[in-house]
């Protein structure tokens, strides 16, 4: 039997991480929450609830409490790894949708997509960012993504034992789905409901985009460098 561990970074999110925890642990077998330099209650909170906490002494970013929650989650032997976020924008009830795609469907990492479905009440700007990045990474790494900023995702283990990524913030969730598929992993999509409440973004979107493109730029040029390589290595064979 597959050993299933959601892994929740939280923000000072007080208001949604105990029904974030208790929704999910009806799906999984553990939740961590990675309290990412909380202000608020939410470690007490997600402690309650029933989740594995850790807590990082100061706010290091989404990047850096998915790094802490991977690590953890595999030295807790997790099979499947599902990320949800822990401000709500994610319903726990569908993490059985996004296993029965990995497990069923010949797929290695699955993403919630929101842009399969209805997307009202998405604001505007994430509307387009979104668009904008998921279609630069299909055109220029074949990615079939359609939901490039969504954090609820499904993978299995080995993904997570050998994929790296270094940004501390949002654009890790892009280094994930890039590195994954130049390592020849299968990624597949599975619709997910659009919720957007009174919740805060904890994007900065100058300081985000930036790094956004410094880790589009980074791969773009790593696949031109790999392919120059590749034609050298013809060349003298």
């Amino acid at each position: 039997m597959a050993k299933i561990v959601c892994v929740s970074p939280a923000f000072n999110e007080e208001r949604t991480v105990s029904s974030i925890v208790r929704e999910s642990l009806k799906h999984v077998d553990e939740v961590i929450v990675v309290d990412d330099g909380s202000t608020d209650a939410t470690f007490k909170k997600a402690l309650a609830a029933g989740a594995i906490v850790i807590r990082h002494p100061r706010n290091m970013g989404k990047g850096a409490a998915l790094k802490t929650g991977f690590s953890l989650a595999l030295k807790r032997n997790a099979d499947i790894i599902v990320s949800i976020d822990a401000d709500g924008q994610h319903e726990p009830n569908e993490i059985p949708k996004l296993l029965k795609k990995l497990m069923h469907g010949s797929f290695d990492l699955v993403v919630g997509s929101r842009f399969l479905g209805s997307i009202e009440g998405m604001p505007s700007l994430r509307i387009l960012s979104n668009t904008i990045t998921s279609r630069l990474l299909r055109l220029f790494f074949k990615l079939p993504i359609t939901d490039s900023q969504s954090g609820y995702r499904a993978f299995k283990r080995k993904v997570i034992e050998v994929v790296t990524f270094s940004d501390p913030r949002f654009a890790a969730e892009t280094e994930i789905l890039i590195e994954a598929h130049r390592k020849g992993f299968k990624i597949g999509e599975v619709k997910i409901k659009t919720i957007y409440g009174e919740e805060k973004s904890k994007m900065r979107n100058v300081e985000d985009t930036i790094r956004w493109l410094k880790v589009l730029f980074k791969y773009l040029i790593l696949s031109i460098v790999n392919k120059d390589n590749l034609k050298r290595y013809n060349l003298k064979r």
